[in-house]
């Protein structure tokens, strides 16, 4: 029997930007998009804003673009004082929220419920993503507790199998 976790359902929300800091005297916050994209964070009217283990239910008054993200207005915060208090918290929304998909792009979310697969061997278990410049990094920990880094590129990720919860490796050098 695998440890991995196949069955899990994907998460309802999905984190698609950070606070950054406050914009302004009425307590607008500047956003740094997750993705990149800002298109679906224009669109925003609401979300749940997470900082550490306390979430938020948030009304915005309206988003407009400022590059490279955006600036939100949140419903009641009209304070730079009251603002500076949301710095640092996560912007989650409905996955139909968040930024839409090319081929062969995965949300992160859904990468950390997957198992590493070498062959027949699982090999281990993604427990992030992470930020590496030409690649996203996957941190795998193996059975023995071990935790490597896997450049999410071609050269060493074949078949991503979402539904199965299975992320196959080409190369295995990186985790032996």
């Amino acid at each position: 029997m695998s440890r991995g976790v196949k069955a899990a359902a994907p998460s309802a929300l999905l984190a698609v930007g950070v606070i950054a800091s406050t914009h302004g005297i009425s307590g607008e916050l500047k956003v740094r998009s997750l993705s990149g994209q800002i298109g679906h964070l224009l669109t925003l009217r609401s979300a749940v804003l997470r900082k550490g283990h306390v979430d938020r239910q948030t009304e915005f008054e309206w988003v407009r673009r400022q590059d490279p993200g955006v600036i939100v207005k949140v419903a009641g915060l009209d304070t730079p004082e009251k603002a500076r208090a949301l710095v640092g918290s996560e912007i989650w929304v409905p996955r139909a929220a968040a930024a839409p998909l090319e081929t062969g792009e995965y949300y992160a979310a859904d990468l950390c419920r997957c198992s590493v697969w070498f062959g027949e061997e699982e090999v281990g278990v993604v427990r992030s993503v992470w930020e590496g410049g030409p690649a996203q990094l996957l941190e795998v920990v193996g059975s023995q507790g071990k935790t490597w880094l896997v450049p999410f590129s071609e050269h060493f990720i074949g078949d991503v199998d979402l539904a199965a919860g299975r992320i196959c490796l080409k190369e295995d050098e990186i985790i032996r």
